[in-house]
C-alpha cells in the first residue's frame, strides 16, 4: 500500500513539475537546472502527500473542498523554499531568495494562477484517493461474485423501520 502511494505520489511531483514548468515562466523551470527543479517538484509532492495523506483519503463534504487550498498553499511554499536550496548548491545566492522566492510564488499561485491550480489540485486529490482504493476491493464487497459480507457499522438495524 506505501508503495503504490509512494508511485502516485512520483506521478503527482512529475505532474506538478510540468505545471510549474508551464506556469512559472519567470523561473525558468525547464531551463538547465530543470532536474534539480524536477528534484524539487517531486521531494515537495512527497511532502505534501505524507502531511495530507488521511485527509486526502478520508476527508469529503466541505473539507475535501478547502483541502486543495491547503495543499496548495503547502506546497506552494515547499517548493518556493526548495528552489533556492537547489541554486545554493551550484552558485552563491543572497540570503533573500530563501524568503522572497518562496512568497513569491506563493503569492501568484494563491492570486493570479488560483482559478487554474485550485481544479488540477482536486483532480490530484481525487487521483490520489482513486489509485489507492483501486487496488483495494471496496468493504463489504462480494468476493468472487459470493455474497456480500455485512458491514459491522453500516447503520442498518434488523427488523421493520419503526412508525411514529
Amino acid at each position: 500500500m506505501k508503495m503504490r502511494y509512494s508511485l502516485l505520489l512520483l506521478l503527482s511531483g512529475t505532474g506538478w513539475f510540468l505545471v510549474a514548468g508551464v506556469f512559472g515562466y519567470a523561473i525558468p523551470v525547464f531551463g538547465g537546472m530543470w532536474f534539480p527543479h524536477f528534484v524539487c517538484a517531486v521531494v515537495a509532492s512527497f511532502i505534501v502527500g505524507g502531511a495530507f495523506r488521511v485527509p486526502i483519503l478520508r476527508w469529503s463534504g466541505w473539507r475535501w473542498c478547502v483541502l486543495p487550498l491547503l495543499t496548495l498553499l503547502t506546497g506552494t511554499t515547499v517548493f518556493g523554499f526548495l528552489l533556492p536550496c537547489a541554486w545554493a548548491l551550484t552558485d552563491s545566492l543572497d540570503s533573500e531568495a530563501f524568503y522572497k522566492l518562496p512568497l513569491a510564488i506563493v503569492f501568484y499561485s494563491m492570486a493570479f494562477y488560483l482559478v487554474v491550480l485550485y481544479p488540477l489540485a482536486l483532480l490530484t486529490q481525487y487521483l490520489l484517493r482513486r489509485g489507492m482504493q483501486g487496488g483495494s476491493a471496496e468493504s463489504g464487497a462480494p468476493p468472487n461474485g459470493g455474497p456480500a459480507t455485512p458491514l459491522a457499522n453500516s447503520g442498518v438495524t434488523e427488523g421493520p423501520p419503526s412508525v411514529s
